[in-house]
């Protein structure tokens, strides 16, 4: 096994997440490896065992494989031999097929091989498999002496030549313990300053503690008997180990622990991977082993010459990562947290060492260590001294828990090391005060007693429940005492797994009991009180609580000194309620009282402070006291990883309150990890349905919601919406914070009814569990404000903010700053609804109170500054809008790095009053200064980036730039549609607008492909408003115009009558039918300007409109008929010009007199749409016949059709006009 060996800096605490990730795979590691052979005879040997050792990073199985080509599986020698490697590792294969083999080995990444060859075929396979990083080790079976063994120097895998199996398997066996003595869990204490010197991981205090315990407490054979069965449980599949098993339950008394020790390598596998992993269940399951292997240890402690110091050798591999802490790390201690084998051979731990060379990213170390046989804070053996035990000769084993200082550090060769240690005595005073405190802390009748308080400490609460129980039922009826400390015990561990219920009861029972006992202990019962008040707390019963917290405060007062750490405990806890109340100055006023009295009464890294600190940054934060909290996390920050266990639930907690500092700094992605953190510790330690779950998926879920990551905010906070309906009661307060969680992402996500139906639930658990003027409801009351004025129903929002300020003026000081805020959010809305001076009043108000209670080089100060600033824009002053603006950047530009969001903000707005000044060069060089600030600070796809990239896509558009404004566009369209539901708003104004820009670079059929997708959006939308759907359809139908247009200029059918008859086909399109013409033949033609008469007249006259909205169904020789008169002339005007034509009979001339009664009929406008239909029916026939002759009948015939419809509704207009005047 390779160790892990972690350099702790400042008392960091030794991260265990990779080796705790591996312990799945542990409980599948009898799963064999499947081949597939083609040929029969060549199946593998299956041996359905296997062993696992431990990486830098992972576990991988040993497998030894057998290759040989003149392999007899029948023979008896192959037989026994296998049988014989069984018991060194129990995954064995035989292959007869080299490529079968080469190929299995290099297929199979998580194993490490170890490979038999015989020496005939050695050469041959060296050059194919030698590289292959999953083989460990080559070893040659040759029955008789190579003569020439050079080239085997060549390969650095071959162990050695071997004539037997025997001495292959002493090799093997020799190999398997190195890789299991790697794995010894090591700790290393940084020298970094004086203060920290000799201070050791808060892990190691623990796990001292623990084996204390195990060592003290008394095991019955039930001990041996569950170990079994864990052990079977584990190796269930395994057929070899479960031999060894059954052979260790019937022999274990007929053998020494030292014996087992060293012959059965699942017992080492297990403690040290146990060990490793923190696994304190199977820790505990071989107490009865580790406490015998440890008494005969000390028992047989001997040295050969008390007067003389002794050098003995360790030889391991490590990870480089972990080497470069270890260079760095002289001075300090260093201390194994498990049996530590070394040996009085160098040239042994060299063996093991060089093993190292054949992988780069490990590095080989020999730890040479200097023995005092004077110090015997540990006792160690030599195995030479055990009788049944004559094969380890050289080996000395030292018992857990072994320190010793680093010395010195030299370079051997590239990849081999030399640590030289010193057996010590010393640890460190501050180490040692801690852990004789948390000795007293978890005080018990015995060792089992103990064993559960420490679990409890360590937040290994399954395990601690079980001990209670047992301890309860095995406790006298007539011991009151120890049974009310059994039940008040029970009951924490079932508040801490979040069965509140049940904590209830137990405490309850414990209360019982204590105030029937004839001299009550008042201690005792103040803490139950507490207790009870705690359990009430998570309950939301605040009230409650504060009673409890209460009569546990006048017990407190009357027997225990004013500066007792239990005062400190209870002044804690009246401020968290005083918090969750609302009452913010109480809270605090009860903090500082216990900060007082704890720092008298414990170090600065005591476990206890790091809760006060916790608390203090809540409501300091809360007070608008922003940098004590800063502060206060500094603190934690600092205390946290030092003291407390990794399953512990107030880790959990201090990296939660971390990731929220950073959180308000906007440093969201390191936020996230923090509460990642807590997330991990928490999954491990709690039920999945546990309420604390629940509270961290809606921390995630915040985090992803500001980073624009809406979707999967969402998910975690309706993950911790299902855990709080199955742990809490339905009107809980964390579920009231859960629903305003959810509304307000289905808010950004454009979901306003949704948003209202969470917020609305919010409100109306916290009217049911909250006092009438807590703080928390006036900012749901804003929250629902704020949706409200998404919709634009701003006198609904401006009714919820009233409330939101009522509430705060009751609850808070006159000049807190969060009335600066209320008053921000009201000036907003009725800025919105255009009362700008009244608007204006309450952003002036927000500044008075600013400037009364923050610096004014305060953000908060500058957002004022920018929301007045947003009035003068209102109010078309854009002098003064610049001049607030200014005032706003001035204090960011103090307050913050260059980069920082709310510079962004600034910039934005400041782009934006000159964009409305049609300054627009100005406009964007401010707007890309917003898009520098937020490329660096926001995730590639965060809304906000949707938001600017818009912004300077219109500039550019408005400049004529429509290349650039496209891409803009795009990036735009592409964050919105991952970020925002498909029928959302702003979904429909980006294809609105790219459609725009690219009608500008004439590429009509996009535009209206977007023009359709926006409108298509807008139809589906939420709540579609009808003046947008009108708006989009009426683009639509415009830009589908210029195609059309644009076929008539193709066609050189274009003059200044297209427009009139485009009008009556389009006759709300007078103004785009202008500028479509205008643009399309780049200024040339300039249609007639029709007056709003005449457009009336176009669309009511029926006569006219018939030209083009009527079909005629006359007989086909009258249209035929006119037609042929028509493509006789050019124009009507020239049979009255010139009279009658000879060849035009008197009939015809009739007909078109009567047309021209219709043409006087007509006013002149009018007139001039008749007459430019008949030429444009002449041109349609014209043109059809040119694209006949060209062979394009498809077009031919649309234009023959048009011409003939046009003839056909004139005919119609001259038979009434015949009709008229006859």
């Amino acid at each position: 096994m390779l160790s892990s060996v972690s350099v702790i800096a400042n008392f960091k605490r030794t991260s265990v997440t990779d080796d705790q990730a591996n312990t799945a795979l542990i409980l599948s590691e009898s799963d064999d490896v499947n081949t597939t052979q083609s040929n029969v005879q060549q199946h593998p040997i299956e041996i359905d065992i296997s062993f696992t050792y431990w990486s830098a990073h992972r576990m991988k199985k040993f497998i030894i494989i057998w290759l040989d080509p003149n392999m007899n599986e029948l023979n008896n020698d192959y037989q026994n031999s296998i049988s014989q490697l069984r018991q060194i590792v129990g995954s064995t294969k035989v292959f007869t097929d080299v490529e079968q083999c080469i190929d299995f080995i290099i297929e199979i990444e998580d194993a490490k091989f170890f490979l038999i060859l015989p020496e005939a075929i050695t050469k041959t396979v060296m050059p194919l498999i030698h590289e292959a990083p999953q083989l460990d080790s080559i070893y040659v079976f040759c029955l008789n002496n190579i003569k020439d063994e050079q080239w085997i120097s060549e390969w650095k895998k071959i162990k050695g030549v071997f004539s037997d199996i025997l001495s292959i398997c002493d090799q093997l066996q020799r190999n398997i313990k190195h890789y299991e003595q790697n794995g010894i869990p090591t700790y290393i204490i940084s020298t970094s300053s004086i203060a920290d010197l000799n201070e050791l991981d808060q892990s190691f205090m623990y796990s001292q503690l623990l084996t204390e315990i195990l060592l003290e407490m008394n095991y019955e054979k039930a001990a041996k008997t569950e170990f079994i069965e864990l052990c079977r449980k584990q190796y269930q599949d395994n057929k070899v180990q479960l031999h060894k098993i059954d052979d260790f339950e019937r022999n274990y008394e007929h053998h020494s622990a030292l014996w087992w020790y060293i012959n059965q390598s699942f017992i080492v596998s297990m403690l040290t991977r146990a060990l490793r992993t923190q696994n304190i269940a199977t820790i505990i399951k071989m107490g009865f082993y580790i406490k015998d292997l440890h008494r005969q240890i000390k028992q047989k402690h001997s040295t050969p010459n008390k007067s003389k110091i002794m050098t003995i050798y360790r030889g391991q591999v490590m990870a480089n990562a972990e080497f470069e802490k270890l260079k760095n790390s002289i001075g300090s201690l260093i201390a194994f947290n498990s049996f530590l084998s070394t040996t009085t051979s160098s040239v042994e731990a060299i063996l093991y060492a060089e093993s190292a060379q054949v992988d780069p990213q490990l590095v080989g170390i020999i730890f040479q260590m200097e023995i005092d046989p004077s110090i015997l804070t540990i006792p160690f053996v030599s195995l030479s001294d055990v009788d049944d035990i004559p094969f380890c000769q050289n080996e000395i084993l030292f018992s857990m828990h072994t320190v010793f200082r680093i010395n010195a550090i030299e370079q051997i060769t590239n990849y081999l090391w030399s640590v030289d240690l010193a057996l010590t005595t010393n640890t460190d005073d501050q180490l040692q005060r801690m852990t004789q405190r948390l000795r007293k802390e978890i005080e018990g009748q015995n060792p089992l007693h103990r064993l559960g308080n420490l679990l409890i400490q360590m937040g290994e609460f399954d395990k601690a429940e079980e001990i209670f129980k047992t301890l309860l039922e095995t406790t006298s009826n007539v011991d009151l005492e120890q049974i009310v400390s059994f039940y008040n015990q029970l009951g924490c561990i079932c508040k801490e797994k979040g069965n509140f219920s049940s904590a209830l009861s137990y405490h309850q029972k414990a209360l019982e009991i204590q105030q029937k006992i004839a001299v009550p202990n008042h201690s005792v019962l103040a803490n139950i009180y507490n207790n009870i008040g705690e359990v009430h707390r998570l309950m939301g019963e605040y009230s409650t609580a504060l009673l409890c917290y209460q009569k546990t405060l006048i017990i407190g007062q009357e027997f225990v000194t004013f500066d007792s750490p239990m005062l400190a405990i209870i002044y804690n806890n009246i401020s968290q309620v005083y918090n969750l109340m609302g009452d913010y100055s109480a809270a605090l006023s009860y903090l500082q009282k216990t900060l007082e009295i704890q720092e008298k009464n414990f170090p600065l890294n005591d476990p206890n402070l790091i809760t006060k600190y916790n608390n203090a940054d809540q409501s300091d934060g809360s007070l608008g006291e922003n940098s004590v909290a800063s502060l206060n996390l500094q603190q934690v920050s600092e205390i946290q990883e030092k003291v407390i266990p990794f399953k512990n639930p107030d880790l959990a907690a201090t990296y939660e309150n971390i990731a929220r500092m950073h959180y308000a700094m906007g440093e969201y992605s390191t936020a996230l990890s923090h509460h990642q953190k807590a997330f991990e510790i928490r999954q491990k330690s709690l039920t999945s349905d546990h309420p604390l779950l629940a509270i961290t998926h809606n921390n995630i879920g915040q985090v992803h919601y500001a980073m624009g990551e809406c979707s999967t905010g969402l998910l975690h906070h309706q993950r911790a919406l299902e855990i709080q309906q199955k742990s809490l009661p339905l009107n809980h307060p964390d579920l009231a914070a859960t629903h305003n969680h959810i509304g307000r992402v289905y808010d950004s996500m454009g979901n306003y009814s949704t948003a209202l139906s969470h917020l609305k639930k919010t409100l109306e658990i916290q009217k049911e569990s909250l006092p009438p003027h807590h703080p928390d409801l006036a900012t749901t009351y804003e929250n629902i404000g704020r949706v409200h004025y998404a919709m634009r129903e701003y006198s609904v929002a401006l009714s919820h903010h009233q409330m939101a300020l009522e509430i705060r003026q009751k609850s808070l000081m006159s000049d807190h700053p969060v009335l600066a805020i209320t008053h921000n959010n009201i000036g907003q809305v009725h800025y919105a609804m255009g009362e700008y001076s009244t608007a204006l009043l309450h952003h002036q108000r927000a500044l008075e109170i600013q400037q009364k209670s923050l610096p004014s080089s305060h953000p908060d100060l500058a957002m004022t500054y920018n929301n007045i600033g947003e009035i003068y824009v209102g109010m078309i002053d854009y002098l003064n809008a610049i001049r607030y603006y200014k005032r706003t950047l001035k204090i960011q530009q103090v307050a913050f790095p260059s980069d920082h969001p709310l510079l962004a903000i600034t910039y934005n707005n400041i782009g934006r009053v000159h964009e409305l000044r049609e300054h627009y060069s100005d406009a964007l060089f401010n707007y890309e200064k917003v898009l520098r600030i937020q490329q660096k600070a926001l995730p590639s796809k965060h809304p906000s980036l949707a938001t600017i990239y818009n912004s300077i896509a219109e500039m550019h558009r408005m400049t004529g730039d429509y290349s650039s404004s496209l891409l803009y566009h795009e990036n735009t369209l592409e964050i919105q549609t991952k970020s925002l539901p498909p029928n959302h708003l702003s979904l429909a104004e980006r294809h609105h607008q790219i459609a725009v820009v690219l009608e500008g670079l004439h590429r009509y059929n996009e535009a209206a492909e977007h023009a359709s997708c926006a409108l298509n959006i807008i139809r589906h939308s939420f709540e579609p408003k009808q003046s947008q759907v009108e708006k989009y359809q009426k683009y639509l139908d415009e830009i589908l115009l210029i195609p059309e247009c644009s076929k008539l200029i193709k066609a050189n059918n274009i003059n200044e009558w297209t427009y009139p008859f485009l009008l009556v086909l389009h006759p709300s399109h007078q103004s785009r039918l202008h500028s479509i013409l205008f643009d399309l033949t780049d200024g040339h033609l300039m249609p007639p300007s029709l007056s709003h008469e005449c457009l009336t007249k176009l669309e009511s006259n029926k006569q006219v409109k018939s030209i083009v909205l009527e079909t005629l169904s006359d007989s086909v020789d009258e249209r035929d008929r006119v037609l042929k008169d028509f493509s006789s002339v050019d124009h009507i005007e020239s049979i009255y010009l010139l009279g009658k034509p000879p060849e035009m009979s008197e009939q015809r001339y009739s007909f078109f007199t009567s047309f021209r009664k219709v043409s006087i009929f007509c006013e002149n406008e009018e007139e001039l749409a008749v007459r430019w239909a008949l030429d444009t029916a002449n041109e349609f026939r014209r043109l059809g016949g040119q694209c006949a002759e060209a062979g394009n009948i498809d077009s031919a015939l649309e234009y023959f059709q048009r011409g003939k419809e046009l003839y056909k509704r004139l005919a119609k207009i001259i038979d009434q006009a015949r009709s008229q005047t006859s």
